[in-house]
């Protein structure tokens, strides 16, 4: 089953999932979200750590000994489509190398384009002038 954009991400804080801060946990009604969020959304009831959906209003509850994250299962579904750390650092510097490649062709073609074309017109419209003063005389 193909995963939509918006299941690559958190819906109570709106974050994409990652692999070390924002890892895609499993609630008992299966829904998912980051880890952060459900400690966040974690109660002590009569003792226990529970969690209350906020999709569908289950309430799962958890392993008193472990965190909230740590007692629930991650979404591998997710985990897998997730890139890893290094790749994700990887991705971002080249989408910044070439942003910078980018921006020095158009500052480069800009300043050596605009001379030379502004030099052009000035040729023409000499040239120009000069067949109109031929021909007036």
């Amino acid at each position: 089953m193909g995963l939509m954009s918006e299941d690559m991400e958190c819906c109570v804080c709106l974050q994409p999932y990652s692999r070390r801060e924002k890892i895609p946990r499993m609630l008992h009604c299966k829904h998912t979200f980051c880890g952060l969020c459900l400690q966040a959304m974690s109660r002590l009831q009569s003792g226990l750590p529970t969690v209350c959906c906020p999709l569908c209003r289950w309430i799962t509850c958890t392993e008193p000994s472990l965190t909230v994250s740590g007692s629930l299962w991650v979404n591998t579904e997710i985990w897998d489509q997730i890139l890893d750390t290094r790749q994700e650092e990887e991705e971002e510097e080249r989408k910044q190398e070439r942003k910078e490649a980018y921006r020095q062709t158009q500052t480069t073609t800009q300043y050596t384009w605009s001379p030379s074309r502004h030099c052009d017109l000035r040729l023409k419209l000499r040239n120009f002038l000069r067949r109109i003063k031929h021909n007036v005389l």
